[in-house]
């Protein structure tokens, strides 16, 4: 008797196929989302520094901070924000806690959109250079 040839899979080969690439997205979406949370940081933390140090540049010309964002922008605007370049985070300006906006200043990157899954929903850093983070642990936020 001839046997007859396979031509095919199996369900039960289709099942584990499907079962194997269940668990390897499982593995592999939030490690991306992880990544693309991480770049998105990336940016807002370079344009918070990039906004104390124009507040620095502000300071050494008219001896006094703004609560401007985009203070080197003549003119100064009172409570204008900046945007960071893809739009996840939107970055203030504001008086430190007790002290007056002309001698202190503490600039926040607020995360946006998208960016709000983060586990770091706030950076800050301040005219001393100090960094602080709400969501997660400051160097979670500021060394990753």
């Amino acid at each position: 008797m001839r046997q007859a040839s396979r031509n095919g899979f199996t369900l039960l080969e289709l099942l584990i196929v499907v079962a194997i690439m269940g668990i390897l997205a499982s593995i592999a979406i939030p490690a991306y989302q992880n990544s693309v949370a991480r770049s998105s940081r990336a940016e807002a933390k370079t344009e918070l520094l990039q906004v104390a140090s124009d507040q620095e540049r502000y300071f050494s010309n008219f001896n006094t901070y703004v609560d401007d964002a985009l203070p080197l922008n003549t003119p100064v605007v009172a409570s204008r924000d900046r945007t960071t370049q893809n739009g996840f985070y939107l970055i203030s300006v504001a008086d430190c806690g007790g002290g007056a906006i002309t001698n202190c200043f503490l600039a926040t990157a607020t995360a946006q959109n998208d960016q709000t899954a983060d586990t770091c929903t706030t950076l800050t850093v301040s005219n001393t250079g100090a960094r602080g983070a709400t969501g997660d642990t400051i160097n979670e936020c500021w060394q990753r």
